[in-house]
């Protein structure tokens, strides 16, 4: 029997491969790496992490959720005109941390580091529900 959520997790991860985006892991720190669905053009094997050519947009997920499955219809539309970042949260999708700590803040941090290591200097935030949250204490 074929899980359906496996099949639509499958299909997700190729599409937005087909616009552009694909997966990488950031170390912020020793015990903590963030999962980023990045521009494919900013990462590559042979060279180092190069910036960013269109303007910057970083999409953040609620509560319930990861960045893919969240940002899905949004990243595929907005690949093509921006610089599409959607990152799953600690404790979300592919991201971990052997910290204790799980405020808004932490993520916020977090989220600021990843992007700085991507080379993301200025960017827009767009945050829904408990990504809301994060995006405001980034702004903070």
């Amino acid at each position: 029997m074929v899980n359906m959520v496996t099949l639509i997790w499958s299909l997700g991860k190729w599409t937005v491969k087909m616009a552009g985006v694909k997966p990488y892991t950031v170390e912020i720190e020793p015990g903590t790496v963030m999962r980023f669905w990045v521009p494919s053009e900013t990462i590559s094997k042979i060279k180092p992490i190069s910036k960013p050519t269109k303007p910057v947009v970083v999409l953040l997920h609620g509560f319930s959720s990861d960045g893919l499955t969240t940002w899905l219809s949004q990243i595929i539309m907005l690949a093509k005109n921006y610089a599409v970042y959607v990152p799953d949260l600690i404790f979300f999708g592919g991201s971990t941390t052997d910290k204790s700590d799980r405020s808004p803040t932490f993520q916020a941090e977090c989220l600021a580091a990843g992007l700085k290591k991507l080379g993301v200097e200025k960017c827009v935030v767009v945050g829904f529900s408990y990504g809301g949250m994060v995006a405001f204490k980034m702004a903070e």
